[in-house]
């Protein structure tokens, strides 16, 4: 088995690099109101009916009425407009500053997202430090996001250990690449006592949520009684889940394999 810390931050819900947050689908399901007036209340409600409805213009002007007096989620909210071109032109310098105002005013996740701008710019002493405010708010891709940066010493002195509770914070949220993660450090005994067992079990927690590379590693797990009694039957299940996403190494694996199978 592999150490794979080589993955950049990541941008949720992909699970590739740091992650800017883009719940697109849900934009308006968390509904927060802090730092509002009455106005500017009005106008989101306004803006959240219209985007509802899909009336992506009149919401786009809705949130900008309601940003400009200083509401925190309507900020952040057209910012995600300006960086998709929803409802307004696509426009990144008016992305990132309508986040930046969102990111100030403690907004979660417009600070992570704050910090994944300055990781893409290489400036990882500000993406660390924005990305902390997030994390400390208990947003688990920003938990995920400062155990990678823990784990690379990107914009922080390398820690294992600290790498390991925000994995592990983030990984009691149900966030799946925490989870493996957490589990690859079991593994090899980094920043945690080497446990193959806890190693098996946040495998096992992410591949459940369909992690490719937690169900290769569960697999390679299972082939080997590591953490688990030895078991082909399902060292080969799961690799061929992985393999199924596209993952390599299973793929690979799988066709080594095939003379064994039925």
């Amino acid at each position: 088995m592999e150490d794979s810390n080589k993955t950049g931050l990541q941008h949720v819900p992909t699970g590739t690099a740091l992650s800017s947050h883009s719940t697109r689908a849900s934009i308006i399901a968390r509904g927060r109101r802090d730092a509002a007036d009455a106005a500017s209340s009005n106008h989101y409600l306004r803006a959240v009916s219209d985007y509802r409805a899909g009336n992506f213009n009149e919401a786009a002007a809705g949130f900008g009425l309601a940003a400009e007096q200083g509401h925190a989620e309507s900020q952040y909210i057209l910012s995600i407009f300006y960086d998709e071109g929803q409802g307004v032109a696509k426009d990144p310098a008016q992305a990132a500053h309508w986040e930046r105002k969102a990111a100030e005013q403690g907004h979660a996740y417009a600070q992570a997202n704050v910090s994944f701008r300055y990781y893409s710019a290489n400036n990882f002493e500000e993406a660390f430090t924005w990305c902390q405010r997030a994390a400390y708010s208990k947003l688990a891709w920003a938990q995920y996001n400062l155990g990678l940066m823990y784990r690379k010493g990107e914009g922080v002195a390398p820690d294992d250990a600290e790498a390991a509770r925000w994995y592990r914070l983030a990984a009691a949220q149900n966030f799946a690449e925490a989870q493996q993660k957490l589990a690859e450090l079991y593994y090899f005994g980094q920043g945690v006592p080497l446990s193959y067992a806890q190693a098996a079990a946040w495998y096992r927690k992410a591949a459940e949520q369909g992690n490719a590379e937690a169900q290769f590693q569960l697999g390679h797990l299972y082939a080997v009684g590591q953490g688990v009694e030895h078991d082909y039957a399902q060292s080969r299940h799961w690799i061929r889940q992985a393999a199924l996403q596209g993952h390599e190494q299973a793929m690979r694996e799988l066709k080594r394999r095939e003379y064994r199978d039925p």
